[in-house]
């Protein structure tokens, strides 16, 4: 097996988006590559599908888990199958069963990763109203070639770079990256691990990526605040720990407070008024955080957390 893209796919009751978003990988004028689908125990005909195409098109390779295991897992099983079987492979992508990309994502962007040697190619996905955030794509290239989790840091349109999805990866560095047990934000914790490892990152302006926020089934539609909030401190928790360990937990952890305390307005606004979480807030960081050299508006939200 040849191809020079593989591309992950988890699978779970897509039934109903599953065609599109397989024929769309597919249609694909970059023609090397290998499409991963790892059914996660669907209950619909999502498993069915993805046999059929396996059965009339090669680059179609079906997995089934032996239970529910949930998208992290199920990524972490195709990242670990391209590693064992594939080892022609340059650059790694996600696609999620209920989304679609554009015919012409693949051959741009494996151009521009192998023209610029970059670690990281990142595209635009189509611009929409997320959770009352204006996920406004970039309208330049975006060049890091080093400190590359200031892509995140340093711009308010930053879930073009958090999510996993609309990116072209090196192969060499997801070598050892894997995602974690989060049930909400493991695209978070994934891009804290892989921005920090980059030596480099190009972001280009193009719209590839086709974001269906309409599945009754994704695993984010289901959740409440209180769930996803737990989840958040978790990534806060580990993401830390792992910068620590790397050396350049210093550099970008108030940044790190800026951003995040963001996104928490975002995806759980009710829980800024639930004095509940004020010793978990102030037992992730060192020191008193309202102290920082933070934004006058991330202590704001952090008071409204901690009655302060």
């Amino acid at each position: 097996m040849n191809s020079k893209i593989a591309v992950i796919m988890p699978v779970y009751n897509a039934g109903k988006f599953l065609k599109g978003s397989i024929e769309s990988v597919l249609a694909q004028k970059f023609k090397d590559i290998s499409l991963i689908c790892i059914d996660d125990v669907s209950i619909d005909d999502s498993s069915k599908i993805i046999e059929e195409y396996s059965k009339n098109d090669s680059r179609v390779i079906y997995l089934k888990n032996d239970k529910n295991s949930g998208p992290s897992a199920t990524r972490n099983r195709g990242l670990d199958y391209v590693y064992e079987n594939m080892p022609n492979v340059e650059y790694i992508t996600f696609v999620d069963a209920d989304d679609k990309i554009d015919e012409n994502t693949f051959e741009k962007s494996y151009n521009e990763a192998k023209e610029h040697d970059v670690d990281i190619l990142n595209y635009n996905f189509i611009a929409n109203t997320y959770w009352n955030y204006d996920t406004k794509a970039i309208g330049d290239v975006i060049e890091y070639d080093k400190d590359c989790l200031n892509a995140i840091f340093d711009r308010e349109n930053f879930y073009t770079f958090v999510v996993c999805w609309s990116k072209l990866y090196k192969k060499d560095l997801l070598k050892d990256i894997r995602f974690g047990d989060y049930k909400f934000f493991e695209d978070g914790a994934f891009a804290y691990k892989t921005l920090a490892r980059a030596k480099n990152i190009r972001a280009i302006p193009d719209i590839f990526y086709i974001y269906n926020i309409e599945n009754p089934n994704s695993t984010c539609s289901k959740l409440v605040e209180k769930d996803r909030i737990d989840n958040i401190f978790k990534v806060i928790r580990d993401t830390l720990e792992d910068w620590d360990k790397l050396g350049i937990k210093e550099n970008f952890e108030n940044k790190f407070v800026d951003h995040i305390f963001l996104y928490i307005s975002l995806v759980c606004p009710n829980i800024l008024t639930d004095e509940n979480y004020s010793e978990q807030i102030e037992s992730l960081f060192e020191k008193d955080i309202i102290d920082r050299d933070i934004k006058e508006n991330t202590k704001s939200l952090i008071k409204k957390m901690t009655r302060q």
